[in-house]
Formats: structure tokens, sequence, C-alpha cells
């Protein structure tokens, strides 16, 4: 069972992916906004984050900082979920956050269990 991180402010889309994540097996934690989710980061290790960039500014800063801090000591792949209306090469810049994959919303639950399955095998 692996120990998955998910950071998302929409309660709806926050319990849909918990129970993809569940169904395939493994335990997922829930944060509501950036810093909740830099809280979690200091405190667990987690083997994937999925984080959706569209949380309120305010503690995006300190989980960007939190996430590179983490990456930076050992293998922490992340999923960005993202709107449509995003531009792809401005993640990082806008930011700081890197990731191994991107999925667009909306998305469908087969589309985020292949990326999870593909990252953590």
């Amino acid at each position: 069972m692996k120990r998955i991180l998910v950071i998302e402010d929409d309660l709806l889309m926050i319990h849909v992916v918990e129970l993809i994540i569940q169904k395939e097996g493994h335990h997922a934690d829930l944060a509501y906004n950036g810093k909740e989710a830099a809280m979690l980061l200091r405190t667990y290790d987690y083997d994937l984050v999925i984080a959706d960039l569209k949380l309120p500014f305010p503690y995006l800063n300190e989980l960007s900082a939190q996430l590179r801090n983490q990456r930076s000591r050992r293998q922490l792949p992340v999923i960005l979920v993202l709107p449509a209306y995003f531009v792809m090469d401005s993640i990082s810049s806008w930011f700081g956050m890197e990731a191994e994959e991107i999925i667009i919303r909306p998305f469908s639950p087969v589309e985020l269990t292949s990326k999870i399955q593909a990252l953590l095998n």
C-alpha cells in the first residue's frame, strides 16, 4: 500500500480522487489548501503527490517550497491537475513546481489511475 497526498480545494473532486486511490489499494491523505499540504509533507513521507494548481494563492508558495525541499532529499513523484486554460510552459515559472505528470481537467478515472500506476511501479 502506497501513501498518496491529494491537494485539492474542491470537496467533490478531492473525494472522487480519494475513492480512485482507495480502489487501487492505496492510502490517501487529503489536504484542502497549501498550508495543510505543507504541514502533511513535513509530517509524513509520501510515495506520490497529486496537486490541483487551482488552489487559492495563500500558502501556494509554502506548498511549492515544501515540495521542492522534499524532492531535493528523495524521489517524490508529483501529478499536477490543471484547468484546461493553464499554459503548460508557464507552470514551473509561475508556481515553482515541477511534475512528472500533468492531468488536464476534466479527466477520467482511468487516466488518473494509469498515471498513478505508472509512477508508483
